[in-house]
């Protein structure tokens, strides 16, 4: 059992940082985390038309709602509802102001469920959240709650790093390899739809022995730390590029999001 405080380490963040930059990647300024969020968007909208359920009559449950970017995301394409949780009480204190009318509440997605939940929903969404857990066994735990929480035949959007090589560890964050990650789905009654990259250029690239890209993010990363000038410059001329190769490769040296269906 890894002996870091999840929820106590974004309590922290999250009060420090209540934005964007607090969600995103903390160590590159403000301006080039808004243009990775717009990338996320568009990405986000590429990928939910697989989804083959009227969104007017549909459910969503968004989990590690932060910042509720992605409860507007759901908003913008009129599902009929939309409930989030998160682990930390500063965020669902933020969101419950923030969306009055909508449900928030604070959950350890990772925790075991004790009853069956009374409400399942269609859809459930989890970006940038599950490399979050760094226990391998809260890990599978959240996917398993997920699948209790979801109906049958409904869908499941994931982010993760989906790696191809080994699991990388850190204090905050594990990147899973894709073979982990695909068992537990399969072992929790999942059956993956569609995996496709969110960044290529723009985020760490963690799934690579490409000198040439560590090289590439290492010169980048360097020049949108020396101030949020050059973070909104950098992110202008790169999010046309990053948003044509996203649209062409089908795979990625980092993130990538997953759409996965459950079995009846």
């Amino acid at each position: 059992m890894n002996d870091f405080n999840t929820r106590k380490y974004w309590e922290e963040r999250l009060t420090e940082n209540c934005g964007l930059l607090g969600v995103g990647y903390l160590g590159l300024g403000k301006c080039f985390n808004s243009w990775l969020y717009r990338i996320r968007s568009k990405i986000f909208r590429r990928l939910i038309k697989y989804i083959e359920l009227d969104f007017n009559s549909a459910s969503v449950l968004d989990i590690g709602s932060g910042t509720g970017f992605y409860i507007d995301e759901w908003k913008k394409q009129g599902v009929a509802e939309v409930a989030g949780i998160d682990i930390t009480d500063v965020a669902v204190d933020n969101l419950r102001k923030k969306y009055p009318d909508i449900e928030f509440k604070r959950m350890d997605i990772g925790e075991s469920f004790i009853a069956e939940p009374e409400h399942k929903y269609d859809i459930i969404s989890a970006f940038d959240v599950l490399f979050h857990i760094v226990d391998d066994a809260r890990y599978e735990q959240a996917i398993i709650n997920i699948g209790s929480l979801l109906r049958d035949d409904g869908y499941f959007l994931i982010s993760d790093n989906f790696l191809h090589n080994e699991t990388l560890r850190a204090p905050h964050q594990v990147c899973h390899t894709l073979s982990t990650i695909s068992s537990m789905l399969d072992r929790a009654g999942f059956t993956i739809i569609r995996r496709v990259p969110m960044f290529i250029l723009m985020n760490y690239p963690c799934d690579t022995d490409s000198r040439a890209l560590d090289f590439f993010w290492r010169k980048l990363s360097t020049l949108v730390t020396k101030g949020e000038f050059f973070g909104f410059i950098t992110g202008g001329i790169l999010y046309p590029l990053e948003m044509m190769l996203t649209a062409v490769l089908k795979e990625s040296p980092t993130t990538e999001i997953m759409i996965c269906r459950k079995r009846i």
